[in-house]
């Protein structure tokens, strides 16, 4: 074995390991959200945030695409499929979690948003495209009460008298749960997880400068300013990192195994929380993510 192929080892296991693709696409989760916090805390605003990741990722990873000599597969069904895919995973929950922020709390965002694993599952097994075996829905379900350990404080800040927005609010883990179905089930014929990312990505860029306008007014947005330049980088790398990561963990694990990146992204926030703030880590949030370490292990084992 040559050096470059031993070199080559740990990247080629990293890329057909969907346990450790979970856990980095976990940790770059909540690096993402640590930095989305500091952005805002700069003056960007949330829609403005949002293309500038996607655009700032398009711009780092189209050329990559094309260093490879790879393309975005652009037949029509493969156009719609973006389109679909931009309105049910990006558009849709991005709007309604603003309005639910506003008037629920943000609390119940992510709290709601744990739910997509479970309505993945079942998705998947209604529509006979992963069967629901015990070991992987006891993985869902042990992972799932490790999320509930993790948010229990969050709970109790939801304002539960908004009975209506409320139940709108189970809409947004119901749309993760159907992106992850949609992507699964027609992914582009010999396309690589780069080329769909890029192509998920032009969509929900362009979904984004659409509703901006609505949400936000564009002339306010701050760019030169030297301290949102630099989130604006980070912002940006993290982005590439995650659709990237993101799409080949799903193209190898499934649409279940792939939903449970909440989990491990709000586990590792409460690490990088521990580490970097000094927050406390208490008894039940150590079980919370042995939970979802246990959980994310058990899901990941194949049926006998």
């Amino acid at each position: 074995m040559t050096q470059q192929e031993v070199l080559r080892l740990p990247v080629s296991y990293v890329a057909r390991s969907p346990l450790v693709l979970l856990a980095l696409c976990g940790l770059v989760f909540a690096t993402r959200i640590m930095i989305s916090k500091a952005a805002l805390n700069e003056g960007m605003q949330p829609f403005q945030l949002a293309l500038v990741a996607n655009v700032g990722a398009g711009m780092v990873l189209l050329p990559l695409l094309a260093a490879s000599g790879q393309g975005i597969p652009r037949e029509r069904s493969h156009i719609l499929l973006y389109l679909v895919l931009g309105i049910v995973s990006f558009t849709v929950p991005t709007v309604l979690g603003y309005y639910i922020v506003d008037r629920v709390g943000p609390a119940y965002t992510s709290t709601v948003y744990s739910l997509s694993p479970l309505l993945t599952m079942s998705f998947a097994a209604g529509l006979g495209i992963e069967r629901m075996y015990l070991r992987r829905f006891a993985g869902i379900l042990i992972g799932l009460a490790g999320m509930a350990a993790l948010v229990q404080q969050q709970i109790s800040e939801i304002d539960f008298s908004q009975t209506v927005w409320v139940l709108l609010g189970i809409i947004v883990p119901a749309c993760a749960a159907a992106g992850n179905i949609i992507r699964t089930a027609y992914w582009p014929k010999g396309s690589s997880a780069l080329a769909f990312s890029c192509g998920i990505l032009l969509s929900s860029s362009l979904m984004v400068a659409l509703v901006a306008p609505f949400f936000e007014a564009p002339s306010s947005w701050v760019f030169f300013d030297r301290d949102v330049l630099f989130w604006i980088g980070c912002m940006v790398a993290t982005s590439a990192s995650s659709y990237l990561l993101n799409f080949r963990l799903q193209e190898i694990g499934g649409p279940v195994f792939f939903s449970q990146l909440g989990y491990w992204g709000t586990g590792f926030g409460v690490v990088l929380a521990a580490l970097l703030f000094n927050d406390v880590l208490t008894t039940l949030s150590v079980a919370g993510l042995a939970a979802i370490i246990a959980g994310g292990v058990l899901a990941n084992r194949k049926r006998a």
